[in-house]
């Protein structure tokens, strides 16, 4: 099921299937490993921010906005 990132549950697995932003704000997103197909993890989804690991070479533990986390869209593992 492809939902926001700020819906993903805390301790899910979930892999990266668009960045739906304005160009500045993707390419910053971009720059921190958010790209199509990348797999992160959901550490804490307290209603106000979001705070993901990127998986892969990274290991890059990152803090979004709500605002910013309801544009990624993700497909959360089981």
């Amino acid at each position: 099921m492809i939902i926001p990132l700020s819906k993903a549950p805390t301790n899910k697995i979930a892999t990266i299937i668009q960045v739906n932003t304005g160009p500045g704000l993707k390419t910053r997103l971009l720059n921190m490993g958010f790209v199509n197909g990348a797999k992160l993890k959901v550490l804490e989804n307290n209603g106000h921010h979001i705070v993901v690991a990127l998986e892969g070479g990274s290991g890059r533990v990152v803090a979004l906005s709500r605002g910013i986390a309801m544009k990624i869209l993700v497909e959360v593992q089981n």
